[in-house]
């Protein structure tokens, strides 16, 4: 059966890390991921398709998108960025393996659910890389990153601590596993997801 595992958290819990270490260490595949926001400077190479809002909204309109959503009720500039992965790209990167890594946004845990309800074809399992205090957590990361200007720093501060708040009792429910990152270390975080999510790595890794 093929696998997805959608990972989700607040700015620099870990999400990249993690999925780097699926990547390598297991048969896992990411596919690309779509955003409308400029590059920033700790982006990942080759990881995001920048696409404009209008390139965005006429491939939502076209129903091209598996998981997608922004911060606000329309693909326009004036009401801020959007994310989402495409169907295509997830099919080719289950043409490369039949587990993928999703990162998504908590705006997108109900669709999620829904779709494996609907869906039995794909098992879709949904892990939440956090801090014990999301805005301590988060200021910790950003500092130590450095790459972030002070205003942007405010902006992602006050996203995370505004939607972990809105999706808290979503969380609660509907995500298969909550791993505290600043209570582990990346090792441990990459240890217990596999456990938890019953991943098989690679032969030769315990």
């Amino acid at each position: 059966m093929k696998k997805i595992i959608a990972i989700t958290g607040p700015s620099g819990a870990g999400k990249t890390t993690l999925g780097d270490l699926l990547e390598k260490r297991c048969d896992m595949v990411i596919p690309y991921h779509c955003t409308t926001r400029k590059r920033r400077q700790d982006d990942k190479e080759g990881f995001y398709r920048y696409l404009t809002h209008e390139e965005y909204a006429e491939k939502l309109e076209r129903g091209e998108f598996l998981i997608s959503s922004g911060d606000g009720p329309e693909v326009k500039r004036e009401y801020g960025n959007f994310y989402g992965v495409l169907k295509q790209d997830c099919n080719d990167a289950f043409e490369k393996s039949d587990m993928i890594a999703l990162f998504v946004s908590y705006r997108d845990i109900s669709a999620l659910h829904k779709m494996r309800s609907e869906n039995s074809d794909i098992s879709i399992q949904m892990v939440n890389l956090t801090f014990s205090d999301i805005e301590s957590g988060v200021i910790q990361r950003l500092e130590q990153r450095g790459t972030n200007s002070a205003e942007e720093s405010i902006k992602r501060i006050k996203s995370a601590m505004e939607l972990n708040e809105k999706y808290k009792k979503a969380l609660e429910r509907l995500v298969d596993v909550t791993i505290y990152t600043d209570l582990n270390g990346i090792e441990e975080t990459y240890l217990q997801a596999v456990k938890e999510l019953k991943i098989e790595q690679k032969s030769g890794r315990e």
